[in-house]
């Protein structure tokens, strides 16, 4: 099953629970809270909102602050950084959300290892607060679009390879802006079988404008990436993911994909059929 959502409330959304419930009409079934800039939240308003999200089969999850940089020179940004985290953890309690989908950390002066290093041992200490806090959510790590960005999939299949309660969010945009090449049938076929363990695949998508070095801003679906080919080669991997869009019109977008996922099931029953 892929299920499909946006990214932030719907417009003119007045509570989170409203929010959901315009996702459930609009013919989605998944949303990401976006804790981007901050993670504020009314707890009844939260519990409220999570009923809804049950009541109603719309997966949750969250993306924590933009700010996090577990490879800061300075230890009192490392510390923050974790902490940013831990909030967005709380925060996913509280809705219900199963993912909490974290931006790393960038290089600076490091090099890879040294960077995954510092990266591991954060969130060793971020899983083990979490633990003490009964806060069941994984821990997302998004592979990023720009270069100077740690979160390559290699780098982010070593560290899940390392701690439990951890997996990877591919960003089919910043896979296609980050290279080494454009995505293909072939290379998201490599990418799929990389992650085929994931029991279930939390992804995004959009479309996206880049340069040399990496991504640029995102853009409407279906600009700088042909989101049907990604969403093609993830159906027919068979494996259970949940695709967030992250465009510019994330919710007309999402019904798109919606819409073209539909009926690639439809035209393959009927092939199996005749």
């Amino acid at each position: 099953m892929i299920r499909t959502g946006q990214a932030g409330y719907p417009e003119g959304t007045r509570s989170p629970a409203e929010g959901i419930r315009l996702v459930h009409q609009a013919g989605l079934n998944a949303l990401e809270l976006q804790f981007v800039r901050n993670v504020l939240y009314n707890p009844e308003k939260a519990v409220e909102a999570r009923r809804t999200a049950r009541d109603m089969d719309v997966l949750l999850s969250v993306h924590a602050p933009y700010y996090v940089n577990l490879n800061s020179v300075s230890v009192a940004t490392r510390e923050k950084s974790e902490e940013w985290v831990l909030r967005a953890m709380r925060g996913a309690e509280a809705y219900g959300a199963w993912i909490v989908v974290v931006h790393a950390a960038v290089y600076g002066d490091n090099g890879v290892e040294a960077t995954t290093s510092r990266v591991i041992s954060s969130l060793k200490r971020i899983r083990r607060k979490a633990d003490d806090e009964s806060l069941p959510s994984v821990i997302g790590l998004e592979t990023m679009g720009r270069r100077a960005a740690w979160g390559t999939l290699a780098e982010i299949s070593t560290v899940v390879g390392q701690l439990e309660g951890v997996l990877p969010v591919l960003d089919f945009a910043h896979l296609q802006a980050r290279g080494p090449e454009a995505l293909s049938t072939e290379r998201l076929e490599k990418i799929f079988q990389e992650v085929s363990a994931v029991e279930r695949l939390h992804c995004h998508i959009s479309g996206i404008e880049y340069t040399d070095a990496g991504e640029r801003r995102h853009l409407r679906l279906g600009e700088g990436l042909d989101h049907r080919m990604v969403l093609r080669s993830l159906w027919n991997s068979g494996l259970e993911a949940t695709v967030i869009c992250e465009s510019t019109s994330p919710q007309e977008d999402a019904q798109l994909m919606r819409a073209f996922l539909d009926g690639t099931v439809e035209e393959n029953l009927t092939n199996r059929l005749k």
